[in-house]
């Protein structure tokens, strides 16, 4: 059964990103200035979070799966990981990441593949750290993307994150951790634990925090204005799993 506030959250954060003039456009996020080109995901709170929560070590090798503008993969270039890798699935997010990498100084620290999941990975590539900020809405099998953009709020019968599991393994150092955004307000943590356990991997929760949206803001769509609290906010959890191999 589709969660009808996850759809209304995702559709409302989709609106956010598609409502633009078509124009790049720069934001602030972690104290810093960001490029964002047309058709890529724009930084918001979540990524702030989840470039924030990840344990990066100086001299580590890191990978993200759907680097989008390129904020996690800066990062990470500033906090000393030796090699740093994003991929994505949409090309402007390539580029979007690598204009980001230029604008801090980082140009020869960040690299950016156009990939479909790890496709573009040569077979030995190995990670010490591999992290997703994947579409944290579990959709119906049935749904399809309209546009490119949908991928990062939208994964339908969450095909993408099994795809994930069974393809990381390969890629992933001895000793190696993932790290995973979810959400229990707008996707499927347990049936996210499942599909990593079927691929090999034990899952805990790593951190876990919630922000408020006035449902108003969203347009006081029913599902939303249900949950909503007594000053009508819409509490939305983001959730960070860490795995490992079994």
């Amino acid at each position: 059964m589709e969660n009808a506030l996850a759809a209304e959250v995702g559709d409302w954060l989709l609106s956010r990103t598609e409502g633009s003039d078509g124009a790049r456009s720069t934001t602030t996020l972690m104290g810093m200035r960001w490029d964002v080109l047309p058709g890529v995901w724009k930084p918001n709170p979540g990524t702030r979070l989840f470039t924030s929560w990840l344990p990066l070590a100086e001299g580590s090798r890191f990978l993200e799966v759907g680097c989008a503008a390129g904020v996690t993969c800066v990062v990470a270039a500033k906090s000393g990981c030796t090699r740093v890798v994003g991929l994505d699935v949409v090309p402007a997010a390539t580029e979007n990441t690598r204009r980001n990498a230029a604008r801090h100084g980082l140009a020869g620290r960040v690299e950016a593949l156009t990939s479909d999941l790890f496709a573009e990975l040569d077979p030995d590539d190995e990670f010490d750290l591999v992290c997703s900020n994947p579409p944290l809405v579990r959709a119906p099998e049935s749904r399809r993307h309209a546009t490119e953009v949908e991928r990062s709020v939208f994964d339908p019968g969450y095909a993408l994150h099994r795809r994930f599991f069974q393809e990381v393994r390969p890629h992933l150092a001895d000793g190696g951790r993932i790290y995973m955004l979810t959400s229990e307000t707008l996707g499927d943590p347990a049936g996210l634990r499942t599909l990593a356990a079927d691929a090999g991997f034990s899952g805990r929760v790593y951190r876990s925090e919630s922000i408020g949206i006035p449902a108003v803001l969203m347009g006081s769509p029913p599902a939303a204005t249900a949950a909503a609290d007594e000053q009508g906010v819409v509490h939305v959890d983001f959730t960070m799993f860490e795995f490992q191999r079994h």
